[in-house]
């Protein structure tokens, strides 16, 4: 137990700077009261500075021991009486008293040392009361504050995150909650941010910039650091040049920009961040619709174990507001002249059910200004009750070659305001060809499926087809006719040969034809120069490969499956008796290529349940990493441990593709249409050699890691650069132009790194910063070959399924933790629910040992010294 004496002065601090030059290196009892944004604004914490000192002994902490070390003091204390006067017993009593009390002060020195005597001064200083602001900068907060889409005067609606900078910032209310408390500004969507800004006293200091600004914006910046008044604020941006600045500051700090809204999320992080003693409590504006993260009631149970109260301001229109928007648009990046081809555009809708409304699509010439865009087509739908989304889709075809941007604008019919009309239109650009493919189609002998694709792709105007029959040798050659170009008795010998084809289709074939070195190159054709194989499985040579799979590497790893090791035999113990349907997955349901035609031309991914089927589809054991499964064999005496089996597989190789078809059945397709079966591999095959037509005879081949993005998500753009000799190109960096919806050039990045992973291979990433379409040029070094590619940049689903604010959600998240919910409207009341909780904090403590004195040491012996004297005196030893 620690005995203190105390006395205390207080002085106001002259600045929060000097306090903190004063007061050293606060110990742990500041810490729990200092967050991150506490820290980023220390210097607007402090309010007064006190000193305090105690004079402290060390004294036993219990009550047995205080009467323990009194009982000894005592004891010693009598003891020593009793010896001195029993020593001088013959004294007078003066002299007995002379010799007495020397050995009492000792013993009085001794206490003083054993009671430890310090002085501890004590720097204290008073934190200001501190808020965290958090606010939503998620999509949702670019749709109107209030209902209606706009108003009388034609004038642009308010936003969401508009109403909530007039109704903190120029309102006054953030200026009239900082003179009690210092304000902190954090930002969420996707993930939390900040703080972007600490306001104290009614003065804003900006703590850094969002990211993704650009560098004019950065310019036009207030620098970080430096305060800016909210008085100034409040006015109009006409006044100084830094109020300007600042409100132009508080616009791009809370533009909305994030696809998610992780509401629970961030309000648990934040309360792990700022909770403690001076924390007032975390004010959350937003519109209350999570939709992705944490759950909100883990957030709240948080902040009420931590005694946070949280304070839920709602934004938003309160009535369900009608929204269409076109969820996706789908076609082939390029067709052949004259080929029919399909455009699907998918549509969703909020508060739609019921409603009908008009698709209509426009064609223009891409890259233009739109001056020659016409519509070309419409169609109306109807959204179910449940506002579930709705497909149109529209047949076209195209004689003239060149390149053609689709657009589909979805609008609402019975003239029924829309909330917003920026999520109305979606752009698909399609490259018209007259470029015709070159195919080799190999084939162990003469089967039907093989002579129904030969002589589909014969009388294609798109395709040049040339066939390897291996069953045909060299010496008969000539007595043999086939549908083809040319016909071939050997696989091409050098790997320039192999480069002039575009896509390989081989039916059951006998690999080991092929020399180690075919097989090698082969394998790069595909994997580095983009080539794309369709390999068709059979009863003869499959099963080979299957068991000498180690002896033919390079082809075995381009199947996207691993084959059944079962000999030719037990396969065929299982044959079928009858047919079983093949059905599309739900990754075969979304690929255009997998449509068939009916007679009447409709193509429909639907058609393949009318299908009777197949009796036999090669087992697998297995899928390589990466490959997708879109068709099934639903034959359940073949399903294995691994479940339905395969039929139609594909895998990414490289820059190549390659598919893997479980039989040779797919003329059977003839029984819903021949055009079906021609459709089906036509579509096939351009699917395979989509990487080496985007690539065209080029040097290179640009890869996108997704066509598709949402504003601020990263876009991985590689690109695989040759040489004239077709090997890989090796220079330090490559260069990229990346222009925007509006023309202008995007000034990062402009450079492409050399990837660590291989020469020739370079790679840039990009985040867009708003929607449209973005188109990217990568220029080949030492050539004068461009590489092209174009990105779609959409506006997320996910922030347009529930645009109506959830004031439930809100209150409930405020429940129990002393706070409550807000409607945006009644936000001046703020100030009042928030109480001052500004509390003293110790920055800074010394102690001073008193006893450690050396007049002490020689007072005892003197004293000591004095008593032996007097002894020798008188005698008495």
């Amino acid at each position: 137990m620690t005995a203190a004496f105390a006395g205390w002065n207080a002085e106001p601090s002259q600045s929060a700077a000097s306090n903190q030059a004063t007061s050293g290196q606060a110990p742990a009892t500041a810490s729990d009261q200092t967050s991150a944004s506490g820290r980023a604004a220390a210097d607007t914490l402090a309010v007064e500075s006190q000193t305090f000192q105690t004079t402290e002994l060390d004294l036993p902490e219990s009550a047995p021991g205080m009467l323990l070390l009194l009982s000894g003091l005592a004891v010693l204390f009598w003891l020593t009486i009793r010896t001195s006067l029993r020593d001088s017993r013959f004294l007078r009593p003066l002299s007995r008293a002379v010799l007495l009390i020397p050995r009492l002060l000792v013993l009085c020195c001794l206490l003083f040392i054993l009671l430890n005597p310090q002085s501890r001064t004590q720097l204290s200083r008073t934190e200001k009361s501190r808020v965290g602001l958090l606010i939503d900068t998620s999509l949702s907060m670019k749709w109107p504050a209030t209902d209606g889409s706009g108003n009388n005067s034609g004038e642009p609606p308010v936003s969401r995150a508009q109403s909530v900078q007039q109704q903190l910032i120029r309102s006054g209310v953030l200026s009239e909650l900082s003179r009690t408390h210092v304000v902190s500004v954090y930002t969420f969507d996707e993930t939390l941010r900040g703080p972007w800004a600490v306001v104290s006293d009614g003065e804003v200091r900006f703590v850094d910039e969002p990211g993704g600004q650009s560098k004019a914006a950065a310019a036009d910046a207030v620098p970080a650091g430096t305060r800016v008044s909210l008085q100034d604020e409040q006015q109009q941006p006409s006044g100084a040049p830094e109020s300007a600045a600042a409100l132009e500051q508080w616009q791009r700090l809370l533009e909305p920009r994030g696809a998610e809204t992780r509401l629970g999320e961030a309000v648990y992080q934040l309360t792990g961040q700022l909770s403690g003693r001076t924390l007032a409590g975390l004010v959350v504006v937003t519109d209350g619709r999570g939709n992705a993260g944490l759950e909100q009631e883990a957030a709240r149970l948080r902040a009420q174990r931590t005694e946070t109260r949280l304070i839920a301001a709602g934004v938003g229109s309160l009535k369900p507001q009608l929204n269409l928007w076109v969820a996706g648009m789908q076609s082939p990046l390029d067709v052949h002249q004259g080929d029919p081809f399909d455009i699907s555009v998918s549509l969703q809708g909020a508060a739609a059910g019921g409603q009908s409304a008009l698709v209509r699509l426009f064609q223009q010439t891409a890259g233009g200004d739109g001056s020659d865009r016409r519509q070309i087509a419409e169609q109306t739908v109807d959204f179910p009750a449940e506002s579930l989304p709705v497909t149109a889709r529209f047949t076209q075809t195209l004689a003239v070659p060149g390149r053609y941007d689709f657009v589909a604008r979805v609008e609402s019919g019975g003239g029924i305001v829309e909330m917003t009309l920026e999520d109305n239109e979606r752009r698909r650009t399609v490259e018209v060809t007259d470029q015709k493919m070159r195919v080799l189609v190999i084939s162990s002998g003469p089967m039907r499926d093989y002579q129904f694709v030969r002589n589909t792709l014969y009388r294609h105007s798109g395709v040049e087809s040339d066939v390897w029959l291996q069953s045909v040798q060299e010496d008969n050659a000539g007595m043999v006719s086939q549908e083809a170009r040319r016909l071939l008795t050997k696989f091409p010998e050098t790997e320039a040969e192999l480069f002039e084809y575009d896509v390989v289709v081989a039916f059951d074939p006998d690999w080991s034809r092929l020399t180690t070195e075919q097989q090698r190159f082969l394998n790069r054709w595909v994997s580095e120069h983009a080539g794309g194989l369709v390999i068709v499985a059979g009863e003869i040579f499959t099963p080979k490969l299957a068991e000498n799979s180690d002896a033919a590497r390079d082809i075995s790893v381009l199947y996207p499956v691993l084959l059944s090791r079962q000999p030719p035999a037990a396969q065929q113990s299982v044959r079928a008796e009858e047919a079983w349907p093949v059905l599309p997955t739900a990754e075969g349901q979304v690929a255009e290529f997998l449509k068939i035609a009916d007679d009447s031309g409709n193509a429909s991914i639907d058609l393949w349940k009318n299908f009777r089927g197949i009796y036999r589809s090669y087992p697998v054991r297995g899928l390589r990493d990466g490959a997708v499964v879109l068709l099934q064999y639903d034959n359940p005496r073949a399903r294995t441990e691994l479940g339905v089996p395969p039929f139609l597989v594909s895998q990414f190789y490289g820059a190549g593709r390659s598919v893997f078809l479980g039989s040779a059945e797919t003329w059977r397709l003839r029984e819903i249409s021949p055009q079906g079966h021609q459709r089906f591999w036509t579509s096939l095959i351009r699917e395979a050699g989509q990487g080496r037509r985007s690539r065209g005879r080029a040097r290179g081949l640009l890869l996108l890691d997704r066509t598709e993005a949402n504003p601020g998500q990263l876009v991985t753009i590689r690109a695989s650069l040759l040489n004239a000799q077709l090997q890989p190109l090796v220079v330090p960096d490559a260069a990229i132009t990346i222009t925007g919806p509006d023309g202008q050039t995007v000034p990062t990045p402009d450079r492409m790194t050399a990837d660590s992973r291989g020469g020739g291979q370079y790679s840039a990433g990009f985040r867009p910063d708003r929607p449209g379409q973005y188109r990217i040029s990568v220029p080949v070094p030492e050539s004068s070959d461009v590489l092209q590619g174009v990105l779609e940049v959409v506006l997320p689903g996910l922030e347009s399924l529930t645009p109506v604010q959830d004031p439930d959600s809100l209150a409930a998240l405020t429940r129990e933790t002393d706070g409550r919910y807000l409607p945006i409207a009644e936000i001046a009341t703020l100030p009042s629910l928030l109480k001052d909780q500004s509390q003293p904090v110790i920055v800074d403590e010394q102690l001073r040992t008193l006893w450690d004195r050396q007049w002490l040491l020689y007072a005892a012996t003197l004293l000591l010294a004095f008593e032996w004297a007097m002894r020798r005196v008188w005698r008495l030893s």
